[in-house]
């Protein structure tokens, strides 16, 4: 029922979500994707064409614990089997520049963690994508 895994990746430009609200840095997050302002899922080119995904349609991500919708980037250098999405955007509070802009990643990992290490779930959660 969820075929791929997600891998939440942590942009040098969020430091782990406390800079969400810089407008600046909220301009350069996704630069290298053509995207600002927004949150993003890299896809391979042949999984999104197996889920009828094109380059940049809205997608759902959804996992077990939620879902959450997100501009869909075509990579070829993605793995087929992984979805990658960034961390640090989906503030609930935060000022004008954070709150409610893009999604917060834990709505599909939740609080769950790794026995052996206690890290964060976020390699190890799976997860659908469809088009929004």
């Amino acid at each position: 029922e969820y075929p791929l895994v997600l891998n939440v990746f942590r942009p040098t430009v969020f430091y782990g979500g406390r800079t969400a609200n810089m407008p600046y840095l909220l301009e350069i997050a996704g630069k290298n994707r053509q995207v600002g302002w927004e949150s993003w899922i890299e896809i391979h080119r042949g999984t999104a064409s197996l889920y009828g995904i094109s380059d940049r349609d809205m997608v759902w991500v959804e996992s077990p614990l939620g879902k959450i919708k997100v501009r869909a980037r075509v990579d070829p250098g993605t793995n087929p089997e992984v979805v990658s999405l960034p961390f640090g955007l989906g503030h609930e509070v935060g000022g004008r520049w954070a709150k409610g802009l893009g999604a917060n990643p834990n709505k599909l990992v939740g609080i769950a963690t790794m026995a052996v290490t206690g890290a964060s779930a976020y390699s190890v959660t799976r997860v659908k994508v469809y088009r929004a």
